[in-house]
């Protein structure tokens, strides 16, 4: 039995997955790689067949990436468990590195570092790197304000994914950011200060369900909402609340505002609308003030 359980959920990425299979393969010494095909219609199944080394369960329908994290998170037989969607890559040596973090101290419930971005078309780096600040400890109201962990630089304790009863399957989005909150809200966070993975780049056409900044941003203010609602926050004083989410509005702010530019630039000016206006419902103020509302309107 290996140390580390390395769950890789796939659905009709054929052509991506057996990088991101080596690349699992070359991150550690002692590990068990689990492909769980959510019912793909491609030739997910005969491509596995051909690699050596894994363990591949094939599900009979399709329910999405928490319900596929969560069977590979029940079949691994690792006391340790690691998160590859079928489109990322791990860097080689990486999970040995946070190993020797994340058991350096009971408390601690999983282990994140700092991802390289790859573009959406062959995954090379593009030479962004995020998160530019790895916070340790108790994380909790930092990580509250903004999603900050890459989701395949996470090593977990198994436990403590059990014990928070895996990932939340009625989330279609943001179900790791939910996670990682849950965990931290009871738990301490440990990182490595260095890259471990490489995070494919979500852009429209990419066919990633990531790609869409408005749905994105929805879903997390829901996800930061059910945060705000569990214990830990309802029982902290309410210009702490305020603060997070002003801060996360803030975010999804300026992240709306520039896929609004980015479709201006790209002559897309009914998508710049709708990210207009989404941005709109988050700041309202802010978007007055910066005459993106009134270019709006006349361009209507």
């Amino acid at each position: 039995m290996g140390k580390i359980s390395v769950v890789i959920p796939t659905y009709n990425r054929a052509r991506l997955l057996p990088r991101a299979i080596e690349s699992a393969q070359q991150a550690g010494a002692d590990l068990e790689v689990i492909v769980v095909d959510d019912c793909s219609t491609d030739d997910t199944r005969e491509v596995c067949a051909g690699i050596a080394g894994i363990r591949y369960i094939r599900l009979k329908t399709n329910g999405g990436l928490a319900n596929a994290r969560n069977v590979g998170i029940a079949e691994s037989s690792c006391e340790f468990v690691a998160f590859l969607d079928d489109d990322d890559l791990r860097l080689p040596g990486s999970l040995d590195k946070q190993f020797q973090a994340l058991t350096a101290d009971d408390r601690i419930a999983f282990c994140y570092g700092r991802a390289l971005i790859g573009d959406a078309r062959r995954q090379l780096p593009t030479g962004e790197i995020y998160p530019l600040r790895c916070p340790q400890g108790d994380i909790f109201w930092d990580l509250l304000e903004d999603n900050f962990i890459p989701m395949p630089s996470v090593l977990a304790r198994k436990s403590s994914l059990v014990d928070e009863g895996g990932f939340n399957t009625a989330l279609k989005l943001i179900e790791d950011w939910d996670m990682w909150l849950r965990l931290s809200e009871r738990f301490l966070v440990t990182a490595v200060e260095e890259p471990v993975a490489i995070h494919r780049k979500a852009v429209a056409g990419s066919e990633q369900m990531c790609s869409n900044a408005a749905e994105i941003c929805k879903q997390a203010a829901r996800v930061q909402q059910m945060a705000l609602d569990r214990p830990r926050a309802r029982a902290s004083e309410s210009a702490k609340r305020r603060r997070v989410q002003r801060k996360f509005r803030d975010r999804a702010y300026e992240i709306l505002m520039t896929e609004a530019t980015n479709s201006i630039h790209e002559g897309k000016q009914q998508s710049a609308r709708a990210n207009v206006l989404d941005a709109f419902r988050f700041r309202p103020f802010r978007t007055v003030a910066s005459g993106r509302l009134l270019w709006l309107l006349n361009s209507r």
